[in-house]
């Protein structure tokens, strides 16, 4: 290191200072960034985590079997939006914020793989950020699919069916530099199958 003159010790601190200034405005300028960018990731993944555990909630609450009346009570769109809306209020969804969307048919992935499975198209998606959409796809024993039942099955006909239980959201970003790389909203869904219960 350079011995500095001793009449020019205080200029020289003073640049010094300045340089200094000068770095840290250029690094916290990034740093920021990149706080800001971690949050709104970290937004995403606490939303996604919810919606897988609601699209559980859903589909087990669902697949249950009552032994007494041998039948699925809960096998139908009013008891999976309950359910799933019940998930999500701890996550911070009000109840107006989800929605049970009946269809004559299951939703089709826009992969179309057989399993009703992600990814969706982005038509099934809510228009508006942080709302949800709830889908559910029940197959009976025989294969036959619907998108919508509105009375539970009063006997044990449903026994080894599948019940899909599927949460897409639209989710909404917050950081303008996040959204210069991804746009103003994610897409995040999540869904699960359950074996309906019976018994033989």
């Amino acid at each position: 290191m350079a011995k500095v003159p001793e009449g020019r010790t205080g200029e020289y601190r003073r640049k010094q200072r300045g340089q200094s200034l000068v770095e840290f405005a250029i690094s916290s300028t990034v740093l920021l960034l990149l706080a800001m960018g971690l949050i709104d990731l970290s937004r995403a993944f606490y939303f996604s985590v919810a919606l897988q555990g609601a699209a559980r909630e859903g589909a087990r609450h669902a697949a249950w079997f009552n032994t007494s009346s041998r039948a699925n009570l809960y096998l139908k769109d009013s008891e999976i939006i309950t359910t799933v809306q019940q998930a999500l209020s701890g996550a911070g969804f009000s109840n107006a914020q989800v929605t049970f969307i009946p269809s004559a048919g299951c939703l089709v992935p826009s992969d179309n793989n057989t399993s009703g499975d992600k990814p969706y198209p982005s038509a099934a998606y809510p228009p508006t950020p942080q709302t949800v959409y709830v889908y559910a796809c029940y197959t009976t024993p025989n294969g036959s699919q619907s998108g919508s039942q509105l009375n539970a099955p009063t006997d044990n006909s449903w026994r080894l069916g599948d019940i899909n239980v599927q949460v897409l959201m639209k989710f909404q970003l917050i950081t303008p530099f996040i959204q210069s790389l991804f746009g103003n909203t994610l897409n995040l869904a999540y869904n699960e199958h359950f074996t309906i219960q019976g018994k033989p």
